[in-house]
């Protein structure tokens, strides 16, 4: 009997109800299936850099010997070591790519990966392991040839093995300042050190090394080579690793904070659906203790709403969640990454966040009843008496006679249902926090483009010079283009407290590319000394007029200087100084790239690669497509909890005010009126929910940009745009659930409300 009731029970408050199931569905919905994207993408990773025996340590050098090697070797924890060289080379293809040579010792850290083929072999002098993308680009399969010109001289090598490697997750390499890899212009492979074609000048400058414990042991290395060594890079912080990283817990921060304002609505909504349902079935509790049914059997009836909603929720959001919405990132995520495989991960979280949510609801459900369970048959049968309500000061007050009725009216509901009102504040406060949250990363992204873009570069084409590009060949490259040379790079920088590698841009007398204050307008660094951007000042905790040390990669000596000025730079995060100041401290101006502020498509003497301003701005494009993604999830998210919120709470009102209005209504208000009284309510609760979500969407906003990593400096602020239409937003939801009760009123029975309380 008690299990017909509780479905006919669900089928009266269908709506409340339902709202419950997807408040807990989405909750755990978001939560597994974002947990189970990012959690995939960690596994897919983590396997990868077990399966190659991912270096913990990369050390770079001019060249290390076979004594430096066997020293470092002898360091108690240090594991394996092995060196590799690194070379550029061209193939010989019409688009003349670039491809990225590792001539490696025995491939037993940082080993390949293979995809196809046969696996490696030290000793093949005649094979070449190819990365897979790039082989795919040119339609190349094991057996194939590949001719090669290195160094000015020209190979064939057969293709063995395609590959991916472990360092190349995210390549940064490759990209010569462009945001998206071109796999038809830029590859790698592995060949064995014994394929090289001079033993006598193969120089192994990079240095590969397993170790359990990396602490304390950059001063072993140091004291065991004598500082022969330009870098110290631990795994966590290499280019690769870091990036991925950074983006694997960018979304393990999205996927758990926005399910904590659904899981909130959740219990928010069960506890006042539960407490209204029974206060309004005193008299059925009442008749069912009077015909013998124990109080824990009609407590268990009661809590079983709670219960089965909240658990065929966040079952059916463990199941749907991890099977569909990681499979929305892996398509963009997959044109920046390369991963062995893509699928989601399970994780015993998701089950005991599912299990919590339920105990929560089932809990919350228990709260609700079992108050009036307490009392003997009898109390329970006679009506509740009504609350003893006083006047608030304000009613005591002048200012209440100047308030009209709809204003009276709405302000003493409220001030006697305050839950019911809390709830509709939280729900719009996080449907505002939602909505803003998105727009500002929308704008975020947007901001960043048009900062990178407009602001700072002021050229059509970026020329990116060979490394045998001669003085000569650089100057008629220059005049040809009306260009201006600039020189980019890696550094390792240090303070007192932190050392980071970062970017070094070198400039002389550039016009076409400019530096940014902090509130991103343009400014005029200082010619005669070290700038830094705001980002990276930050994270090595160093002010203007402190000290740094820094040198460029593949130098062994440090460089002392005075940090001249700070400005900000949207994703390029390092040091700047003029070319007059770099070669003041003795060192070499070899310019890089050529900036040029005419169209150049044609192929130059001395250019590897020509990236257009243009091209680069639909790279960008490209590279958010997956915060687009994370932007549109969030606004469905907000107008589902917007509109499930609201309506539950106009339900909830009409249905309490049920009598209210019956009685107003035979006093000879219209519906029209009546609908009026409601929708100001609901304005009112839009309004301070609004009000409250604006800077909780910001703060957000902030929390999720923060987890962009070391490279990107996105600048957060709120725009007119953005908050006027979270303001339509929100405020045509409530207007528009509103719209829905029109009916009920018009159709409400004066004579059955009046007589219902009797």
């Amino acid at each position: 009997m008690l299990t017909k009731k509780m479905f006919r029970d669900m089928r009266r408050h269908k709506t409340q109800f339902i709202s419950i199931f997807l408040m807990a569905f989405l909750a755990v919905f978001i939560y597994a299936g974002v947990g189970g994207e990012w959690r995939g993408l960690q596994k897919s990773a983590d396997d990868f850099y077990a399966e190659t025996n991912l270096a913990d340590v990369f050390l770079y050098g001019s060249g290390f010997s076979d004594e430096q090697a066997a020293a470092v070797e002898n360091i108690p924890g240090v594991s394996a070591v092995e060196r590799r060289m690194e070379l550029p080379a061209t193939a010989d293809f019409e688009n003349a790519p670039t491809l990225s040579l590792f001539f490696v010792e025995k491939n037993a850290v940082s080993k390949l990966y293979l995809i196809e083929g046969a696996d490696f072999d030290e000793r093949d002098k005649d094979g070449i392991w190819l990365d897979k993308r790039f082989s795919d680009a040119h339609s190349l399969t094991p057996g194939d040839t590949i001719p090669l010109t290195v160094g000015g001289m020209r190979y064939e090598k057969t293709i063995r093995g395609l590959i991916y490697c472990a360092e190349k997750v995210f390549d940064s390499s490759s990209k010569n300042g462009a945001l998206t890899l071109d796999f038809a212009n830029y590859g790698y492979a592995y060949l064995p050190a014994k394929a090289f074609p001079i033993p006598e000048l193969l120089t192994y400058t990079t240095m590969l090394i397993k170790s359990g414990d990396t602490a304390g042991l950059e001063d072993q290395i140091d004291a065991a080579i004598d500082g022969k060594y330009s870098v110290f890079l631990e795994q966590e912080d290499h280019p690769s690793v870091g990036m991925f990283a950074n983006e694997t817990q960018q979304h393990k921060m999205m996927g758990d904070v926005f399910p904590v304002v659904f899981l909130l609505i959740a219990l928010l909504t069960m506890m006042t659906t539960m407490t209204r349902m029974v206060a309004n079935q005193r008299i059925q509790i009442g008749t069912l203790k009077a015909m013998g049914f124990k109080r824990s059997a009609i407590l268990r009836h009661y809590i079983a709403y709670g219960f089965f909603l909240s658990l065929i929720g966040a079952a059916a959001g463990l199941i749907i969640g991890p099977l569909s919405l990681p499979y929305l990132f892996y398509p963009s995520m997959s044109d920046f990454y390369t991963l062995p495989e893509w699928k989601p991960a399970y994780a015993p979280a998701f089950l005991w966040v599912s299990a919590a949510l339920v105990v929560l609801c089932t809990g919350v459900s228990w709260m609700a009843c079992s108050k009036l369970l307490r009392g003997t048959p009898s109390e329970t049968l006679r009506p509740k008496a009504p609350k003893n309500f006083r006047h608030s000061l304000l009613e005591r007050t002048r200012l209440w006679q100047k308030f009209g009725f709809n204003a009276q009216w709405n302000l003493r509901d409220a001030s006697r249902n305050r839950g019911r009102s809390l709830m509709a504040i939280v729900g719009v406060f996080g449907c505002t926090a939602l909505v803003i949250c998105a727009l500002s990363m929308n704008d975020a992204v947007e901001d960043l483009k048009n900062w990178e873009y407009e602001t700072i570069i002021q050229y059509e084409s970026k020329l990116v010079l060979s490394e045998t590009a001669t003085p000569v060949q650089i100057d008629r490259l220059m005049d040809k283009t009306h260009g201006e040379a600039i020189m980019e790079g890696r550094v390792e920088v240090r303070s007192e407290d932190a050392k980071k590698s970062c970017a070094l841009l070198v400039t002389d007398e550039t016009t076409l590319r400019r530096q940014t204050n902090a509130r991103l307008q343009p400014v005029e660094l200082p010619a005669d000394g070290i700038s830094i951007t705001q980002k990276m000042a930050d994270s090595l905790d160093i002010q203007q007029g402190e000290e740094i040390e820094w040198h460029l990669y593949g130098v062994e000596g440090w460089t002392k200087s005075k940090i001249a000025a700070i400005y900000r730079d949207p994703a390029n995060q390092g040091i700047t100084t003029t070319r007059t100041h770099f070669e003041s401290l003795g060192m070499h101006f070899r310019p890089s790239a050529i900036l040029s502020a005419r169209q150049v498509s044609e192929n130059l003497a001395g250019v590897d690669a020509v990236l257009s301003t243009a091209d680069s701005v639909s790279d960008w494009e490209d590279f958010t497509e997956a915060m687009y993604i994370m932007v549109y999830l969030l606004i469905v998210a907000a107008a589902v909890l917007s509109i499930v919120v609201l309506y539950n709470l106009g339900l909830l009102s009409f249905t309490e005010m049920e009598r209210e209005m019956a009685t107003l209504k035979v006093m000879g208000l219209k519906s029209r009126r009546l609908r009026a009284l409601l929708l100001t309510q609901n304005l009112w609760f839009s309004a301070v929910g609004f009000i409250l979500g604006v800077p909780g969407g910001i703060w957000l906003t902030r929390v999720i940009v923060s987890f962009s990593g070391d490279e990107f400096d996105f600048p957060v602020r709120l725009h007119l745009a953005t908050l006027l239409i979270s303001f339509v937003f929100t405020f045509a939801l409530s207007i528009l659930v509103n719209r829905l009760f029109s009916l009920k009123i018009r159709r409400l029975n004066m004579v059955e409300s009046l007589k219902a309380m009797e």
